[in-house]
């Protein structure tokens, strides 16, 4: 169907212009969006357009305009006209900020007209004439200018892209903390390293070349401590990472207080300097490491690199500041003392202090933010110390558990398992892990430890035999009576739904035996109670396992990424 649209000015009625196309003419689409892009002055206080069906997936630009209804004039029936407001995030911001564009159809002329909030820059002045156009250009770019320069923008730059979005809620307060933990750390960097090249210049006397191999030496045993340091710690960085942070943060502040300390004893130069950047090496090393586990946790589009990138803007933008606000710092400093080849030492450990301090602490604080969804022996304890304590610690260990029906353990398991984010609130990372059941595990330890002794070379031979289990299943476990301790073995061919389910089938053995430990005495031997501990906590396993491996994907924790185990090595393979 063809019809004719038309653009008409309220204060000029001569001004008319005609645009004949069909519903799906691109002549006519392009020529709108172009008006529209081009911010074109018109003329009107009132502007019509035919409804063109629009694939561009530009942001309009604001125009501002006031609608009518064309038959409102020639009468007061207005049904026929529908209105639909649409909302845009505008671009280039990435604060919650939308241009809403709303259009007035009128199915009896076939027109349509829109209305876009907020106003386009200098639209309101479009109408006043040529004359002014000038003036209009300059003020869009005076605001185009303040735009660019506004704090939005700026931040813009320092954030992933589609934020807050495309990230989990919880990583702005991170980056926010992890900011404040980078500026403070270049500030006593500096502040180190300054006490640093002083005591080099002491020890070194008036050769050059002496300072420098001094330099190049403990640079190079620095970066053999880092190499040695990441090879004994191997997949931790993954299943702990803000442990793994923390202490990084903790050896870096170390290193910087030796060399600050270096110029009491400028003799023994190398031997500080070295100790001190092997600290630093362990420290960058294990930051990095544990920042890309922490940056996977933020991303919701696999933007794992966007947020990697944007890490390190930040890092560098918060290290420009910090390395300024130092060099002011021990500019100061300089000044404190009368005799320049004294260092001012006391004053310089005064200002180092606080700023070490706060380093540490803003690093602990950010750490909080970070969500850990796999499965270490601290986090999966937690998790299963929760659904343990209802289904087994409540009851005495005679009385049987009612029956439960599928539905009432699904609904009763959602109920206790938490959250990884709920997890990450009651994790310990800076003090030592204590595990909330009394009676040890040990996981895939050394088989020949145990075949020593007939006690417990019988029970090994009873664990691999699987005697004391129900069913086959694809792990091994033993009772350790010398050191009251649970052992468990995993097959090669466990998968992640059998580690969890052996672990838990472990921690329930765990609680059953602490029952027993605190109930009356028996004629039953230890070795008995041991084994019937684990059948009875077999049975609680065959029965919740599989519906725990749901509950807790549902929850959104990682079954298939475990750190239960150190790997696949010590797996065993039964022939």
């Amino acid at each position: 169907m063809n019809f004719l649209p038309s653009l008409r000015s309220a204060n000029s009625p001569s001004s008319w212009h005609a645009i004949r196309t069909s519903a799906t003419s691109t002549s006519a689409q392009r020529r709108l969006h172009g008006l529209i892009r081009t911010h074109r002055p018109l003329p009107a206080a009132t502007t019509w357009f035919s409804t063109i069906p629009t694939k561009s997936s530009k942001p309009l630009r604001s125009l501002s305009t006031s609608t009518k209804n064309p038959s409102a004039s020639g009468g007061d029936d207005q049904s026929a006209l529908k209105a639909l407001s649409i909302r845009q995030r505008r671009a280039g911001t990435w604060l919650p900020k939308w241009q809403t564009l709303t259009l007035s159809t009128d199915h009896d002329s076939k027109t349509c007209s829109f209305q876009s909030t907020p106003a386009s820059r200098g639209s309101d002045k479009t109408a006043a004439g040529a004359g002014e156009s000038s003036t209009t250009a300059t003020e869009t770019d005076i605001d185009a200018a303040k735009h660019l320069l506004s704090p939005q923008t700026a931040l813009a730059v320092f954030l992933p892209k589609g934020f807050p979005e495309s990230v989990t809620p919880n990583y702005w307060p991170f980056a926010k903390w992890q900011f404040v933990h980078n500026v403070a750390g270049s500030v006593t960097a500096v502040i180190s390293t300054q006490s640093l090249l002083f005591a080099m210049g002491l020890g070194a006397g008036s050769i050059p070349m002496a300072a420098a191999l001094n330099w190049i030496i403990k640079d190079g045993l620095g970066q053999l401590g880092g190499v040695i340091y990441a090879s004994f710690v191997s997949d931790k960085f993954d299943s702990e990472p803000k442990r793994f942070r923390f202490q990084a943060t903790v050896a870096m502040q170390g290193a910087n207080v030796l060399e600050l300390l270096t110029p009491l004893w400028p003799g023994s130069f190398l031997v500080i300097a070295s100790i001190s950047n092997i600290g630093k090496n362990m420290a960058w090393l294990a930051s990095s490491a544990t920042r890309a586990q922490m940056n996977k946790t933020f991303a919701l589009r696999d933007n794992l690199g966007d947020i990697t990138g944007k890490s390190g803007s930040q890092t560098t933008a918060a290290g420009l500041v910090g390395t300024g606000l130092g060099v002011v710092i021990a500019a100061l400093m300089s000044h404190i003392s009368e005799d320049p080849t004294v260092l001012p030492l006391v004053p310089m450990c005064l200002t180092f202090l606080p700023f070490s301090i706060f380093n540490i602490y803003s690093n602990y604080r950010s750490s909080h933010y970070v969500t850990t969804p796999s499965l270490n022996i601290p986090r999966a304890e937690t998790v299963f110390y929760s659904v343990i304590k209802e289904l087994v610690f409540d009851k005495e260990p005679e009385q049987k558990r009612e029956k439960l029906s599928l539905a009432e353990l699904v609904h009763k398991l959602e109920e206790l398992v938490p959250t990884p984010m709920q997890v990450a609130h009651k994790e310990v990372f800076v003090s030592a892990y204590q595990s909330p059941f009394k009676v040890g595990i040990e996981v895939e330890p050394a088989i020949h430890r145990f075949a020593g002794r007939d006690k417990r070379t019988e029970a090994l031979d009873q664990a691999f035999r699987q005697v004391n289990l129900i069913q086959k299943e694809h792990y091994y476990m033993m009772a350790d009576i010398r050191v009251n301790k649970v052992v468990i073995w995993f097959d090669k061919k466990a998968k992640g739904k059998d580690l969890v389910q052996g672990f838990y089938h472990a921690c329930a053995t765990r609680a059953i035996m602490e029952q027993q430990h605190q109930g009356s005495g028996s004629g039953v031997s230890k070795e008995d109670q041991w084994n019937m501990a684990i059948r009875q906590a077999h049975e609680e396993a065959i029965e919740t396992g599989p519906r725990l491996v749901e509950v807790m994907r549902q929850k959104e924790w990682d079954t298939d990424s475990l750190f239960l185990t150190d790997g696949d090595r010590n797996r065993i393979q039964i022939d």
